[in-house]
């Protein structure tokens, strides 16, 4: 069994059994802490360690083939991680009518329900807060994988073994729509119609292909409602938000950040610019004076932000050089389109999301509301499913919510709603999605299918 809090990681034991009873061997079953469509969720302890875990049992003929895809595709990528600010999955159990998922139990639920308390977060908190966030979305570009639906309900508070003290130990868990891309570049690029709608980045909505820069825009979001208690961009219509967010104007006029400093303001702004070329980081993220806090430091940019501005230095340097030599214009006029400067972008530099991917074959097409065109679905990535998806939490299929509000799952209510997934698996506070493999609260997404 792989150990909780393991410096190294394990490879968690995935075993295929004939009868449920040889589990019970190892685990003495405790009470039952989440129910949904597809199965159930326990508090259960490991015999030999003491240890407790949560354990999601699905129910793959309920589930279906599609939401058992899903559910293997989280497991396949939880086996490979190792982090401490990401769930972790301790051991899976199978038959060949249910799946037995055994979880780190994270007790202090979603940080979603801990703002809805909370009503917002202090400036040093939240710092805390991104820091760790930071990190473990880091980790996972490191190693090509892309969470794709990072919110604030798929973000757990977990005790901290090193630091029992520690309030804000958060853990990254919900791997449903997550992928593995193949590296860098165009061919790895994604195309898949996928997330919350609040979360979403411009590139998405915009029918572009998208990198991992994707989960950094939801992150500036989060980081955003931590500090004010509400969303960027709201609206009560789904075109409305997404014009709304492929503007990317970004609001601090309200009362509420007239208290926050402006390096926090800053570093959201660099997390939700609208082109990904020039969005942050992970790293840079982690790097930016208001979590470092060496305010001395300045603002770190990125490579092409660096060499418009460089460019466009020179461009007013050598205006001013035409000026005392009595030219008319600058030599540079056959470079610029007004104000604009063009960047040039070395080979290395990340591709923009504008950049359309090229020699992509496209399964199917259909029609978008709002898009404005057509979505393509499947080239430069692995495919999303189409199909409903699993969740711990949800007992009833909802209507889509554009911001966040009320919540009627098990335990705590009703999450923002994840496009391209319904949430019908075990639920529960204090434990991971049943169609997701984390432990913690966890709530319905939205049920429009978009390809």
């Amino acid at each position: 069994m792989a150990r909780k809090g393991s410096a190294e990681k394990t490879v968690p034991r995935h075993t295929r059994i004939d009868d449920e009873s040889w589990i019970w061997e190892s685990y003495d079953p405790g009470i039952q802490i989440g129910e949904g469509t597809f199965g159930k969720v326990f508090k259960v302890k490991h015999k030999s360690s003491g240890e407790y875990w949560a354990m999601k049992v699905v129910n793959r003929e309920k589930a279906g083939h599609s939401a058992v895809t899903l559910l293997e595709r989280e497991v396949t990528i939880l086996k490979k991680v190792s982090h401490e600010n990401i769930i972790s999955l301790n051991e899976v159990f199978e038959t060949g009518k249910k799946m037995y998922l055994v979880m780190e139990l994270c007790e202090g639920g979603e940080l979603a329900d801990a703002l809805k308390e909370k009503k917002k977060y202090t400036e040093a908190d939240t710092k805390v807060i991104v820091k760790k966030m930071a990190s473990a979305i880091k980790y996972l570009h490191k190693n090509d994988i892309v969470h794709r639906d990072l919110k604030l309900e798929n973000i757990l508070l977990s005790q901290n073994p090193d630091d029992p003290d520690d309030k804000l130990h958060i853990k990254v868990t919900d791997f449903g729509l997550s992928v593995e891309k193949g590296g860098v570049g165009q061919d790895n690029m994604m195309q898949d119609f996928c997330g919350t709608p609040i979360y979403m980045s411009p590139e998405i909505i915009d029918n572009k292909t998208y990198s991992q820069q994707c989960d950094i825009w939801a992150m500036g979001v989060i980081v955003y409602i931590l500090l004010c208690g509400s969303p960027p961009f709201r609206s009560k219509d789904e075109d409305t938000l997404y014009d709304m967010i492929k503007r990317g104007e970004i609001d601090f006029s309200g009362e509420v950040w007239q208290g926050i400093s402006e390096e926090a303001q800053d570093c959201i702004r660099g997390m939700l610019k609208v082109d990904p070329a020039h969005r942050k980081t992970a790293s840079e993220v982690l790097y930016h004076p208001w979590i470092t806090g060496n305010v001395s430091e300045g603002n770190h940019h990125n490579v092409l932000e660096m060499m418009k501005m460089w460019k466009d230095e020179l461009k007013v340097q050598e205006g001013q050089n035409s000026a005392i030599n009595g030219d008319g214009t600058p030599d540079t006029a056959d470079e610029t389109d007004g104000d604009r400067t063009s960047p040039v972008i070395p080979e290395s530099a990340p591709q923009s999301s504008s950049n359309k991917a090229n020699g992509k074959t496209t399964q199917d097409v259909q029609s978008r509301k709002g898009s404005g065109g057509t979505k393509k679905c499947g080239g430069g990535s692995k495919p999303v499913s189409n199909s409903s998806r699993p969740n711990s939490q949800s007992l009833n299929p909802s209507k889509p919510l554009l911001t966040p509000g009320s919540r009627n799952s098990v335990g705590s209510g009703a999450k923002s709603p994840s496009l391209q997934k319904t949430s019908n698996t075990p639920t529960t506070k204090g434990v991971a999605n049943s169609g997701r493999t984390g432990a913690g609260q966890a709530a319905p997404r939205g049920r429009g299918t978009r390809k």
